[in-house]
């Protein structure tokens, strides 16, 4: 017996867990793989308030105010936390245009966000060729940390505070008694409680749809590679030009395929794809698509059976990395050529409207979901996994989360 459980061991999962715990509230989680496996250790570490949708950013503020700076002596470990900004580069006037189109939203929001020239570029990032850059965003206020450190560290933190955390061990159904939330079968037997929270990313519309609610996300396959160390001292924050990198402490670069996201063809295309018709209008120069094994899987119904798969373990798209190696050293002439350690890549779990869900007003009792975050979830996750806490052990929170509900997609 639990009084809550969550199915689903990524950051935003093990945060909800911890500050659960915190509470005093009895808190089980299960984790079909290993905590953090999956796309919350896969991400590019960014920790970003600029260029978010309106609707996120009282959530994201309080999260880079309130949380992040502290997170490391909350947490009692390293998770390579830095401020030192985020920076995002014009090479074309739309984006440009776009840049500025934030500006009305920044300052109603306090942000620090401002229009950089290509000359401040240059004084900004060292080493930065500006040439044919016309202009960059740049939030001093943001970070960015470690993403492979975070969420076991909040896993960690759950534990010392009386969490049960159990990874291999899948979530096979939602039971229900009258209508209402009663226990979670999984792999290990079934725990009771009368609260569940879906925090299981890529998997969430799976685990959701036997109960007849409608998650219509769908997988978007992003890549990402960690270079030996440099002998180049760049700035440590998150910059997406060219390409979109970062540098850790340790002087390895974090670079990532920024412009191209990759989906891989299953039922849910077929099921959700008229929803994603305005999205893919608006990014259809950067959208591909694949037809690979986890295509295959998909389509034959394999990717129910959450056994099979402890982790999402994509292909990365080999080509796209070694051209964001070359589109970097345009932008940074004086590094040296880039040697890969390894290369991964993450299932994204895509929303229509590119905002996740939020809420613990579902239409089943007892049910809270907290998924679809679109690829803006990491720097997000801790005042999410933080208000979820407070929705499920009080049924209130300090945030207006009525753009996040479900019911938008009923």
């Amino acid at each position: 017996m639990s009084d809550v459980v969550i199915i689903g061991g990524g950051i935003v999962g093990v945060s909800s867990a911890y500050y659960l715990a915190k509470k005093g509230v009895s808190v089980t989680l299960v984790e079909k793989g290993r905590v953090g496996a999956e796309q919350s250790s896969r991400n590019w570490g960014a920790v970003r308030q600029q260029g978010r949708d309106p609707a996120e950013l009282p959530l994201m503020q309080a999260c880079s105010r309130e949380i992040w700076g502290s997170l490391e002596a909350e947490l009692e470990t390293s998770l390579d936390w830095r401020r030192e900004g985020q920076m995002r580069i014009a090479y074309d006037s739309q984006m440009l245009e776009s840049f500025e189109a934030f500006m009305p939203v920044a300052r109603a929001h306090g942000l620090d966000t401002e229009i950089l020239t290509p000359g401040q570029i240059a004084e900004t990032l060292p080493h930065y060729d500006s040439r044919e850059a016309l202009g960059a965003m740049f939030t001093p206020s943001d970070g960015c940390a470690n993403p492979e450190k975070v969420a076991p560290a909040f896993a960690a933190a759950a534990r010392r505070l009386g969490a049960t955390i159990n990874e291999n061990c899948a979530a096979l159904n939602i039971e229900r008694q009258g209508g209402k939330v009663c226990g979670v079968a999984t792999e290990q037997g079934l725990i009771k409680t009368s609260q569940v929270l879906v925090s299981a990313g890529a998997w969430s519309s799976r685990i959701l749809d036997p109960l007849g609610v409608r998650h219509p996300s769908l997988w978007v396959r992003a890549s990402v590679a960690k270079t030996r160390p440099i002998e180049l001292n760049l700035r440590k924050l998150v910059v997406w030009g060219k390409c979109a990198h970062r540098q850790r402490p340790d002087g390895r670069v974090i670079i990532a395929v920024a412009a191209d996201g990759f989906h891989d063809l299953c039922l849910d295309s077929f099921r959700f794809g008229a929803s994603y018709v305005p999205l893919a209008r608006k990014h259809w120069r950067k959208l591909k698509f694949a037809f690979s094994r986890t295509s295959r899987e998909a389509l034959a119904g394999e990717y129910k059976d959450f056994t099979r798969h402890r982790i999402l373990d994509p292909k990365p798209d080999a080509a796209g990395l070694r051209q964001a190696a070359r589109l970097f050293r345009e932008e940074y002439p004086d590094a040296p050529e880039l040697h890969f350690e390894n290369s991964w890549a993450g299932q994204i779990d895509f929303m229509p409207d590119e905002l996740p869900v939020i809420s613990a007003e579902t239409a089943v009792p007892g049910l809270a979901i907290a998924a679809g975050f679109s690829g803006h979830g990491f720097g997000l996750a801790p005042v999410v996994g933080r208000s979820m806490a407070e929705l499920l052990a009080s049924g209130r929170c300090d945030f207006n989360l009525e753009p996040f509900c479900p019911r938008r997609w009923e």
